[in-house]
Protein backbone atom coordinates (compact mmCIF):
# COMPACT_ATOMS: atom_id res chain seq x y z
CA UNK A 1 0.00 0.00 0.00
CA UNK A 2 1.22 3.47 -0.91
CA UNK A 3 0.33 6.29 1.48
CA UNK A 4 0.13 9.57 -0.42
CA UNK A 5 0.16 12.96 1.27
CA UNK A 6 -1.98 15.54 -0.55
CA UNK A 7 -1.21 19.14 0.28
CA UNK A 8 -1.23 22.67 -1.10
CA UNK A 9 -1.82 26.28 -0.17
CA UNK A 10 -5.12 28.08 0.27
CA UNK A 11 -7.24 28.20 -2.89
CA UNK A 12 -5.06 25.72 -4.82
CA UNK A 13 -7.91 23.22 -5.33
CA UNK A 14 -6.66 20.56 -2.92
CA UNK A 15 -10.14 19.51 -1.76
CA UNK A 16 -11.28 19.20 -5.39
CA UNK A 17 -8.31 16.92 -6.09
CA UNK A 18 -9.18 14.89 -2.97
CA UNK A 19 -12.72 14.46 -4.36
CA UNK A 20 -11.29 13.36 -7.73
CA UNK A 21 -9.11 10.77 -5.99
CA UNK A 22 -12.09 9.47 -4.01
CA UNK A 23 -14.07 9.27 -7.26
CA UNK A 24 -11.33 7.04 -8.68
CA UNK A 25 -11.62 4.68 -5.72
CA UNK A 26 -8.69 6.03 -3.70
CA UNK A 27 -9.64 6.21 0.01
CA UNK A 28 -8.96 9.75 1.28
CA UNK A 29 -8.39 10.72 4.92
CA UNK A 30 -9.06 14.39 5.67
CA UNK A 31 -7.05 15.63 8.65
CA UNK A 32 -9.39 18.66 9.01
CA UNK A 33 -12.50 16.48 9.26
CA UNK A 34 -10.71 14.02 11.54
CA UNK A 35 -9.54 16.79 13.88
CA UNK A 36 -13.07 18.20 14.18
CA UNK A 37 -14.51 14.73 14.82
CA UNK A 38 -11.85 13.81 17.40
CA UNK A 39 -12.30 17.08 19.30
CA UNK A 40 -15.90 16.09 20.04
CA UNK A 41 -15.55 12.28 20.21
CA UNK A 42 -12.38 11.86 22.28
CA UNK A 43 -13.02 12.34 26.01
CA UNK A 44 -9.30 12.82 26.63
CA UNK A 45 -9.00 15.50 23.95
CA UNK A 46 -12.16 17.25 25.18
CA UNK A 47 -10.73 17.48 28.71
CA UNK A 48 -7.43 18.86 27.42
CA UNK A 49 -9.16 21.47 25.23
CA UNK A 50 -11.36 22.58 28.15
CA UNK A 51 -8.26 22.96 30.34
CA UNK A 52 -6.51 24.96 27.62
CA UNK A 53 -9.26 27.18 26.19
CA UNK A 54 -11.98 27.01 28.85
CA UNK A 55 -15.19 25.01 29.28
CA UNK A 56 -17.03 27.29 26.84
CA UNK A 57 -15.03 25.71 23.99
CA UNK A 58 -17.93 23.21 23.92
CA UNK A 59 -21.61 24.15 23.76
CA UNK A 60 -24.11 22.70 26.23
CA UNK A 61 -25.08 20.06 23.64
CA UNK A 62 -21.47 18.88 23.45
CA UNK A 63 -20.72 20.38 20.03
CA UNK A 64 -17.56 22.36 19.43
CA UNK A 65 -17.73 26.14 19.82
CA UNK A 66 -15.89 26.81 16.56
CA UNK A 67 -15.82 30.65 16.76
CA UNK A 68 -14.34 30.53 20.28
CA UNK A 69 -11.71 27.96 19.28
CA UNK A 70 -10.86 29.95 16.14
CA UNK A 71 -10.42 33.16 18.14
CA UNK A 72 -8.04 31.32 20.47
CA UNK A 73 -6.09 29.74 17.59
CA UNK A 74 -5.78 33.02 15.65
CA UNK A 75 -5.00 35.16 18.71
CA UNK A 76 -1.31 34.52 17.99
CA UNK A 77 1.16 31.82 16.94
CA UNK A 78 1.29 30.34 20.44
CA UNK A 79 -2.48 29.68 20.45
CA UNK A 80 -2.29 27.58 17.30
CA UNK A 81 0.80 25.76 18.59
CA UNK A 82 -0.87 24.85 21.90
CA UNK A 83 -4.01 23.50 20.20
CA UNK A 84 -1.95 21.61 17.60
CA UNK A 85 0.13 19.97 20.35
CA UNK A 86 -3.09 18.45 21.67
CA UNK A 87 -4.83 17.63 18.39
CA UNK A 88 -1.99 16.39 16.17
CA UNK A 89 -1.08 13.29 18.24
CA UNK A 90 -4.76 12.25 18.25
CA UNK A 91 -5.00 12.71 14.47
CA UNK A 92 -1.75 10.76 13.97
CA UNK A 93 -3.11 7.78 15.94
CA UNK A 94 -6.47 7.98 14.16
CA UNK A 95 -4.79 8.04 10.73
CA UNK A 96 -2.69 4.98 11.56
CA UNK A 97 -5.83 3.12 12.70
CA UNK A 98 -7.61 4.20 9.51
CA UNK A 99 -4.73 2.98 7.30
CA UNK A 100 -4.73 -0.39 9.08
CA UNK A 101 -8.35 -0.84 8.04
CA UNK A 102 -7.76 -0.09 4.34
CA UNK A 103 -7.01 -2.63 1.60
CA UNK A 104 -6.60 -0.35 -1.45
CA UNK A 105 -3.17 -0.18 -3.15
CA UNK A 106 -3.17 3.61 -2.78
CA UNK A 107 -4.60 5.75 0.04
CA UNK A 108 -4.31 9.50 0.53
CA UNK A 109 -4.10 11.93 3.44
CA UNK A 110 -5.43 15.41 2.63
CA UNK A 111 -3.66 17.94 4.84
CA UNK A 112 -3.06 21.66 4.30
CA UNK A 113 -0.26 21.71 6.90
CA UNK A 114 1.33 18.37 5.99
CA UNK A 115 4.92 19.55 6.50
CA UNK A 116 4.28 21.94 9.40
CA UNK A 117 2.48 19.19 11.37
CA UNK A 118 5.12 16.55 10.65
CA UNK A 119 2.43 14.38 9.02
CA UNK A 120 4.65 14.09 5.94
CA UNK A 121 6.53 11.46 7.99
CA UNK A 122 3.37 9.31 8.03
CA UNK A 123 3.18 9.04 4.23
CA UNK A 124 5.40 7.52 1.54
CA UNK A 125 5.07 10.23 -1.11
CA UNK A 126 3.72 13.78 -1.29
CA UNK A 127 1.56 15.25 -4.06
CA UNK A 128 1.47 19.05 -4.05
CA UNK A 129 -1.44 20.82 -5.73
CA UNK A 130 -0.06 24.09 -7.05
CA UNK A 131 -1.59 27.11 -8.75
CA UNK A 132 -0.41 30.69 -9.41
CA UNK A 133 -0.95 33.00 -6.42
CA UNK A 134 -3.45 35.26 -8.20
CA UNK A 135 -5.64 32.25 -9.09
CA UNK A 136 -5.48 30.93 -5.50
CA UNK A 137 -6.35 34.39 -4.17
CA UNK A 138 -9.38 34.72 -6.46
CA UNK A 139 -10.63 31.19 -5.66
CA UNK A 140 -10.30 31.67 -1.90
CA UNK A 141 -12.07 35.05 -1.97
CA UNK A 142 -15.00 33.55 -3.92
CA UNK A 143 -15.17 30.39 -1.79
CA UNK A 144 -14.94 32.04 1.64
CA UNK A 145 -16.52 35.41 0.92
CA UNK A 146 -13.31 36.92 2.28
CA UNK A 147 -11.55 40.16 1.33
CA UNK A 148 -8.26 40.23 -0.56
CA UNK A 149 -6.48 41.44 2.59
CA UNK A 150 -7.93 38.57 4.69
CA UNK A 151 -6.89 35.90 2.17
CA UNK A 152 -3.42 37.40 1.75
CA UNK A 153 -2.95 37.38 5.52
CA UNK A 154 -3.86 33.68 5.63
CA UNK A 155 -1.48 32.99 2.74
CA UNK A 156 1.37 34.73 4.57
CA UNK A 157 0.70 32.55 7.64
CA UNK A 158 1.21 29.37 5.58
CA UNK A 159 4.41 27.71 4.43
CA UNK A 160 5.58 29.33 1.20
CA UNK A 161 4.95 27.69 -2.17
CA UNK A 162 8.70 27.69 -2.80
CA UNK A 163 9.29 25.64 0.37
CA UNK A 164 6.55 23.17 -0.55
CA UNK A 165 7.71 22.83 -4.18
CA UNK A 166 11.22 21.77 -3.24
CA UNK A 167 9.96 19.08 -0.83
CA UNK A 168 7.08 17.49 -2.80
CA UNK A 169 7.60 14.26 -4.78
CA UNK A 170 4.91 15.08 -7.36
CA UNK A 171 3.40 18.41 -8.43
CA UNK A 172 -0.07 18.81 -9.91
CA UNK A 173 -0.49 22.18 -11.63
CA UNK A 174 -4.05 23.45 -11.22
CA UNK A 175 -3.83 26.56 -13.40
CA UNK A 176 -6.95 25.93 -15.48
CA UNK A 177 -4.91 25.42 -18.66
CA UNK A 178 -5.63 21.69 -18.98
CA UNK A 179 -8.31 19.42 -17.59
CA UNK A 180 -7.27 18.48 -14.07
CA UNK A 181 -8.57 14.85 -14.00
CA UNK A 182 -6.30 13.88 -16.93
CA UNK A 183 -3.28 15.51 -15.27
CA UNK A 184 -4.07 13.75 -12.02
CA UNK A 185 -4.51 10.41 -13.83
CA UNK A 186 -1.03 10.68 -15.33
CA UNK A 187 0.50 11.46 -11.93
CA UNK A 188 -1.29 8.53 -10.23
CA UNK A 189 -0.01 6.20 -12.98
CA UNK A 190 3.50 7.55 -12.38
CA UNK A 191 3.21 7.03 -8.61
CA UNK A 192 2.19 3.39 -9.11
CA UNK A 193 5.00 2.80 -11.64
CA UNK A 194 7.58 4.37 -9.33
CA UNK A 195 6.37 2.19 -6.44
CA UNK A 196 6.69 -0.97 -8.54
CA UNK A 197 10.27 -0.03 -9.47
CA UNK A 198 11.17 0.34 -5.80
CA UNK A 199 9.71 -3.06 -4.80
Amino acid sequence: MIKLGLTGGIGCGKSYVAALLAGEGVPVYSTDLAARRLMTESDELRKKLCALVGRDVFHADGSLNKPLLASYVFSGPSGAERVNRLVHPAVREDFNRWVAGQSAPLVAMECAILYESGFDRLVDKVLLVHAPEEICLHRAMLRDGASEAQVKARMRAQMSDAARLCRADYILENDGQEELPSRLGRIISQIMKDAQRQD
